[in-house]
């Protein structure tokens, strides 16, 4: 790939030139939103291939379900549509799928039998270590292609950029995270 002026992820942009600066003749932090677009949609390439061949073949929405799941340990049926986008009756067949997989486990809750409660089994659970494995495989063979001072720029940037998402994400909501069970 070149990245003489103008050719380079960030166009114009030169490393250190004040975030929302515009080159001469790039328009700053729109050169730069489509170099992380590009970044994150072939990282993401990358990390659904290592979602192919795991042992149990799930889908992506019963994939991202289960992921939801293991990131809040616990969550009740409606903050599970609500993280899916999904109306709670396609989140409950959601659910009867992957519990007849044997991913999940469904309770009533304590305080209220009406609520739903659902965990990962400890299949459930070993698929997310497995995937988990797989997928830090993958990026840590392209890490490997970086230098040292770049893979310590990239962490840097990362970690402060997480951030920025996370902050704007409050600032959308009002609350951190998402909804508890």
């Amino acid at each position: 790939m070149m990245t003489g002026p103008g050719t380079g992820p960030l166009g114009d942009q030169q490393p250190g030139d004040a975030p929302g600066a515009a080159g001469p003749g790039g328009s700053g932090l729109a050169d730069l939103a489509a170099a992380v677009e590009r970044a994150v949609a072939t990282a993401m390439l990358a990390w659904n291939r290592a979602d192919q061949g795991l042992e149990v073949h799930v889908s992506p929405v019963q994939l991202r379900a289960i992921e939801t799941i293991a990131r809040q340990d616990r969550i009740n049926l409606g903050g599970l549509a609500a993280e899916l986008g999904v109306i709670p009756s396609s989140a409950s067949r959601l659910c009867d799928r992957l519990e007849a997989a044997g991913l999940i486990l469904r309770e009533p809750a304590q305080a209220d039998r009406r609520e739903i409660i659902v965990t990962l089994s400890r299949d459930g659970q070993a698929l997310c270590a497995s995937l988990s494995r797989r997928r830090r495989a993958v990026v840590a063979a392209a890490l490997a292609e970086l230098s040292a001072p770049s893979r310590a720029r990239l962490l840097d940037s990362l970690t402060e950029f997480a951030r920025a998402c996370e902050q704007q994400a409050v600032r959308r909501t009002g609350t951190a995270g998402s909804r508890p069970a």
